[in-house]
């Protein structure tokens, strides 16, 4: 579930009104909650400032789950790149302070909340992620998001994946780095470009089958990222994925 960041009344509505749309599926949601909207500052988010609407949707979650014993929410993610209102790159600390009181808001509310942080893939426009981490104490996840893009990544399947394992940042590093701090991973964006990625698509299904993770999310959309595969725009990919979900890996 991915909420809104236009404004923090789209921050705030936008919790409320998904929790309506999907209220009759019996489900666990995992929540994609940003860290802050367009127009709020890191420095205001870490001193604090905006601690009375972190509260507000913890609690607005809160009840509307009353008998999930745990309630997944993901913020800040892709720190480390330049696309996101909270981007780190220069504002470590700011970062680090910022994710620290939206956890510490949410659990003053209940502690059923469990909290992921998520690097995108790669040296971005912060070289190093783990300059922003947070702290083991406010992190339960590991996250990271990888996406094979045509225009930017090797054109053949095998040599693509190879490097999203091998590269600076990459997926090795990402198991490392949480087997490090006793953290579980997650992959929470994830998506193929082509209807010729199969073999990309079954290295994914290897690297999540060889070893235990918490939980996976593909970008079912065409939205930011060409990768819906519930419209079989890539038809030979649907099956392939469809199995990957049915064997509950």
């Amino acid at each position: 579930m991915h909420t809104g960041r236009a404004s923090w009344s789209d921050w705030i509505g936008s919790i409320g009104w998904l929790i309506g749309q999907w209220k009759a599926v019996d489900r666990t949601f995992y929540w994609s909650i940003p860290l802050i909207p367009q127009g709020a500052t890191l420095a205001d988010a870490g001193a604090g400032t905006y601690n009375a609407n972190y509260v507000k949707a913890a609690k607005t979650l809160a009840n509307a789950y009353p008998n999930a014993q745990i309630i997944y929410v993901r913020t800040g993610w892709e720190f480390n790149g330049d696309w996101q209102p909270w981007a780190a790159s220069g504002k470590a600390d700011a970062y680090k302070a910022a994710y620290r009181q939206f956890v510490g808001s949410f659990r003053s509310v209940s502690s059923r909340f469990v909290f992921e942080w998520t690097p995108n893939i790669g040296k971005q426009a912060m070289t190093n992620p783990e300059d922003a981490y947070p702290g083991d104490d406010v992190v339960d996840i590991v996250g990271l998001d990888f996406y094979y893009n045509h225009k930017w990544d090797n054109p053949d399947p095998a040599s693509a994946w190879a490097w999203m394992v091998g590269q600076p940042y990459g997926l090795a590093w990402h198991r490392a780095f949480a087997a490090t701090h006793n953290k579980p991973v997650a992959y929470s964006e994830w998506g193929v470009g082509g209807n010729g990625d199969g073999v990309y698509l079954a290295s994914v299904t290897a690297w999540f089958k060889s070893q235990p993770f918490a939980y996976q999310s593909y970008w079912n959309s065409n939205s930011d990222y060409v990768g819906k595969l519930s419209d079989d725009q890539f038809p030979l990919l649907s099956a392939p994925y469809k199995a990957l979900v049915a064997s509950n890996n």
